[in-house]
């Protein structure tokens, strides 16, 4: 397979050495693209079952006792189970290698998306429901991942925090999605992600990048509901610690590449790029939707999952 790795520009090909792989540099007229696998950084997997609902309000949609937890509550789990595996696949197929799903449902939620996950990709962010839970799931989970501090006693956030940081996981939480009010909260609880942060006031997400915290976006999802800020994500495209995510599967593919082609109308390609290419394997593409491209990093946001042909870990001679 004659390639080009997107990265370094360079050309080789691949060969195939018993149990690895291997890029060998050499000047060819590649067929094929190399690029870094993706880490989708924001999911809610659960609601795969429940896709493109009548258009709502956030409240009414995603929000405590929305249309949302509505239907996953009369779902069977089998159907939830079947659609998670379904958007797993796509994720995966999409070049995603990991992918951050915020696992509503406490326990019960977790063990669905355990027998969903048969790539072993997903990373649970759990939440749970009471103390005796967070102790359970911390033992199980990468991380736990909470919606808006409007939704939760405050103090039990901050038990739940405690607990992630004594197990070493992640604590994640919504924050600055509709407006602002919630934003200080959810800094003051020293997450190590903020999903959103769309509508935070410009001193807030100043703070929260000077102190390191990973930020996702994820714009389709803030479009679908009337709430994209251009101004905040454009701030945000150069921080390092900028990442991406799809939300949810209720509104918005699990595919990082439709969400690469989404922002790249607002923010250049290179830091999506960034932000995206956090995986550990590689991603190789046919090259038929971008022959003749000048930068063949700027054109990944013309490629779709049918155009890739292998995720692999690939050792580069």
């Amino acid at each position: 397979m004659k390639c080009i790795f997107v990265e370094s520009g360079e050309t080789g090909e691949i060969v195939f050495e018993e149990n690895r792989i291997v890029f060998e540099p050499k000047k060819v007229e590649p067929s094929y693209v190399i690029f870094r696998s993706f880490v989708n950084a924001h999911t809610h997997l659960g609601d795969s079952v429940a896709k493109d609902p009548e258009r709502t309000s956030l409240e009414k949609l995603v929000g405590p006792g929305g249309y949302k937890f509505k239907v996953l509550s009369s779902a069977k789990e089998e159907e939830i189970v079947e659609e998670m595996k379904r958007s797993i696949e796509l994720a995966y197929k999409s070049g995603a290698t990991e992918v951050f799903d915020f696992r509503e449902g406490g326990i019960k939620g977790f063990e669905l998306l355990t027998r969903a996950d048969r790539r072993g990709i997903v990373r649970a962010f759990t939440r749970p429901g009471n103390l005796e839970e967070a102790e359970i799931l911390s033992e199980k989970s990468y991380g736990f991942g909470f919606s808006s501090v409007r939704d939760h006693d405050i103090s039990f956030l901050e038990e739940c925090r405690e607990i992630a940081k004594k197990k070493k996981i992640l604590f994640a939480i919504h924050a600055g999605e509709k407006d602002n009010e919630d934003v200080e909260g959810a800094i003051a609880l020293e997450p190590d992600i903020l999903v959103h942060m769309n509508m935070a006031e410009k001193s807030l997400l100043k703070k929260a990048m000077d102190e390191g915290i990973i930020i996702v976006s994820c714009a389709r999802s803030n479009a679908f509901f009337g709430l994209l800020n251009l101004e905040n994500l454009r701030i945000l495209s150069e921080y390092d610690n900028w990442m991406i995510g799809t939300d949810n599967v209720m509104i918005s593919t699990p595919s990082i590449l439709d969400e690469f082609k989404f922002l790249s109308y607002f923010v250049p390609e290179e830091k999506i790029y960034r932000a995206v290419a956090r995986g550990k394997s590689f991603v190789v593409a046919r090259m038929d939707k971008i022959h003749g491209s000048r930068n063949y990093l700027r054109s990944l946001k013309r490629l779709e999952s049918c155009d890739i042909v292998m995720i692999a870990e690939i050792e580069f001679g």
